[in-house]
């Protein structure tokens, strides 16, 4: 039986802690969806995989993970996902 996949919000219209929102109506996700690269901390140097099913739901931006099983930081993280110990993006 194929794992479900894990699901997070990647933004909503909620302030950041930067001090703005991004307005989920009017995103533009043409570039992202051509190589949609999940990173760690937003680190280019820890690639976990990537992202599937990108989509707007209301005014949240969710997306699917798919760690790189080849990578052992990325299956470390996995893990981290799997038990709850991370639990956003």
């Amino acid at each position: 039986m194929a794992e479900k996949a894990k699901t997070f919000v990647l933004s909503d219209e909620s302030l950041n802690s930067h001090g703005f929102r991004t307005i989920t109506s009017g995103i533009n996700l043409e570039q992202f969806k051509k190589n949609p690269v999940m990173l760690f901390n937003h680190d280019d140097s820890k690639v976990l995989g990537h992202w599937e099913n990108i989509r707007v739901e209301g005014n949240q931006l969710l997306a699917d993970a798919v760690f790189d099983e080849e990578d052992p930081y990325a299956l470390a993280i996995k893990g981290k996902v799997d038990r709850g110990v991370i639990k956003g993006a």
